[in-house]
């Protein structure tokens, strides 16, 4: 993974981690969505852990340690929006979260190899 780029990742996850968790803290998070059909928040779920599991894994050069911390993220995120008013913890949630995380990890690793490959030529 690229060496410059392993700080300012670090950085934007933190910050990324810290939005998910202020969002989750919400009772009304989500209330916007009503026009959309069920199930529509998993995309955003996916969406989002897609981000965090990217930034990850270029913040540790490890594709399976991006998604793995993601995931877990995502575990201690669903167990803290069931104390939140309003909210409930979701299996659901989780797995379309895990998915995203799978999702933006690849995304990474193929648009690095994908890079070099091009640097090569």
């Amino acid at each position: 993974m690229t060496e410059r780029l392993r700080w300012p990742a670090l950085v934007g996850a933190t910050v990324w981690a810290a939005v998910l968790f202020w969002q989750s803290s919400s009772s009304s998070a989500g209330s916007f969505l009503g026009f959309l059909p069920d199930g529509s928040d998993k995309v955003l779920h996916a969406g989002a852990y897609a981000v965090l599991a990217a930034l990850l894994t270029l913040a540790t050069g490890r594709p399976l340690l991006g998604v793995g911390l993601a995931i877990a993220y995502g575990i201690t995120d669903e167990v803290h929006q069931s104390f939140v008013p309003g909210r409930v913890a979701s299996v659901g949630d989780l797995v379309a979260d895990a998915a995203g995380a799978a999702l933006g990890a690849g995304l990474v690793v193929y648009l690095l190899r994908r890079k070099r490959r091009s640097n090569l030529e």
